[in-house]
């Protein structure tokens, strides 16, 4: 693909949807702490974060519906890991952002 090359507009528009999901500050800490730490329990994310269960739970349901984060049961544990690749792109983009905002 050539620098001039436009993107196609279901990539775009498929794009537009994951980063509309993944715009919520709790939601990327979410993303964040299961892209450090990898498969990981409500409870284990809840700590990690310090956040409250009720919403934690919430969020991890709406990126499950999604597509972003995947789970599966151990027992009476479910245990999240991150379903999307697109989603740690975003999220490694604003850590690149960050890193570069640190050294000016």
């Amino acid at each position: 693909m050539s620098e001039t090359e436009r993107l196609p507009d279901e990539f775009l528009n498929a794009m537009a949807e994951v980063i509309k999901l993944i715009g919520h500050p709790l939601r990327l800490r979410i993303l964040e702490y299961l892209d450090l730490h990898g498969e990981c329990t409500v409870n284990t994310i809840v700590a990690g974060i310090s956040g409250q269960q009720s919403a934690v739970s919430q969020h991890l349901n709406k990126m499950r519906m999604a597509g972003i984060v995947a789970c599966r049961r151990e027992g009476r544990q479910i245990l999240y890991r991150i379903g999307a690749v697109n989603a740690v792109t975003i999220l490694n983009c604003l850590r690149s952002k960050y890193r570069s905002r640190q050294e000016e």
